[in-house]
């Protein structure tokens, strides 16, 4: 593998919109991106695919985020995952700290700071 690979962030947000927009913000810095909508969802294409981070919301209506975030870091613990939610309650985001999350971030978020996060713990495969 080509160690100046672009990295390939993973979205998971039931906001299709959301996900779009962050999407193309994305590829505005130079990374690659993909979404799905659902935790359950990312579960299984983290186990077909490999990605450089993980961007995942708590609130969705199939598999929530932090259910999600112990799928991912079972199969993978060293894989970043940033989660990006309205859920703003301190129990949740301990329990999802506490889980592997490398961050936590509010929505509406700051995007430089998000910025900030994802080159802080993007893993690039080599």
């Amino acid at each position: 593998m080509n160690k100046y690979q672009q990295p390939i962030i993973l979205i998971v947000d039931d906001d299709e919109t959301m996900c779009k927009l962050l999407c193309e913000q994305l590829k505005e810095e130079k990374f690659k991106a993909e979404f799905v909508l659902d935790g359950s969802d990312a579960v299984n294409i983290i186990k077909k695919k490999e990605f450089s981070l993980v961007i995942l919301d708590q609130n969705m209506r199939i598999m929530n985020g932090d259910k999600a975030l112990a799928e991912i870091k079972k199969y993978d613990s060293t894989l970043p995952v940033i989660m990006l939610s309205a859920q703003t309650d301190p129990a949740i985001i301990v329990k999802c700290i506490k889980l592997g999350a490398d961050d936590y971030f509010p929505k509406p978020y700051e995007y430089d700071e998000l910025i900030d996060s994802i080159i802080k713990y993007i893993r690039i495969k080599k």
